[in-house]
């Protein structure tokens, strides 16, 4: 196997471990929004450490990543950047490439669910002090 092969490998594993924790934040956005729902405020204190867990973990697969893709020779980092943001390209083939870009691609769906799910929680607990409230 060659150091590109390798490194793509590398990278595509941690893109994997990115996605599950993106996933399990997902996830514990739900658990939080049905915890503060039923005013279990202890269950929604424990899903907020849990969550702030997960996002530790994600932005160290992110730095992990980025180290990574550092490592890439000049002429093929713009790709993989590319691939990263879930945007296909023309040599966007092979195994690891596909499955860069269709789990970054995956990634991102699930922040977009994710922002959308703490939005609604954040209006519904704070109101007008929500994190997301603009001034009109």
């Amino acid at each position: 196997m060659d150091n590109r092969q390798e490194l793509l490998s590398e990278i595509l594993k941690r893109v994997q471990r990115n996605y599950r924790h993106v996933v399990e934040i997902e996830r514990l956005t739900k658990e939080l929004g049905n915890a503060l729902s039923r005013n279990d405020h202890d269950s929604a204190q424990l899903l907020l450490k849990m969550r702030g867990d997960e996002m530790d973990e994600a932005t160290q697969s992110k730095q992990e990543i980025q180290t990574l893709v550092h490592d890439v020779g000049e002429e093929e980092r713009g790709a993989v950047e590319a691939w990263l943001k879930g945007e296909k390209t023309d040599d966007c083939k092979g195994f690891e490439a596909v499955k860069i870009q269709e789990l970054s691609s995956q990634i991102r769906q699930a922040i977009k669910r994710t922002i959308v799910l703490d939005k609604a929680i954040s209006s519904r607990m704070a109101g007008e002090d929500s994190y997301y409230h603009s001034p009109s």
